[in-house]
């Protein structure tokens, strides 16, 4: 299972909402995916758990910033995880900068 897939099923886990998955691979030297995604700090906190049990022994978690902002960012490599509280991902209009860039549909993963 890859990277991708582990994460799509450790984050279905949480019930977020509006996923939106982008495609940046070709684009970007430092990462190939961006995974946005709107939720609760406590489902945030849910989210790192379920990743590090889903990644374990296979990839890393590179880092992990903002924990109680209302926007955490989690690093994997070569996919950048960005969940947001519904109030902050308004705020930043963070689509806003994937307007030009491939979205891949997210299907159910459970």
């Amino acid at each position: 299972m890859d990277l991708l897939t582990k994460t799509l099923t450790a984050i279905t886990r949480v019930n977020l909402v509006d996923l939106k998955l982008y495609d940046l691979e070709n684009k970007n030297p430092f990462y190939n995916f961006v995974l946005v995604a709107t939720g609760t700090t406590r489902q945030a906190n849910a989210v790192l758990g379920y990743l590090k049990e889903e990644l374990k022994n296979a990839y890393e978690i590179r880092g992990i910033e903002g924990k109680l902002s209302g926007w955490l960012l989690i690093d994997l490599g070569e996919l950048i995880i960005h969940l947001f509280d519904d109030e902050t991902r308004k705020y930043y209009k963070f689509d806003e900068r994937f307007v030009k860039v491939k979205e891949i549909e997210i299907t159910n993963q459970t």
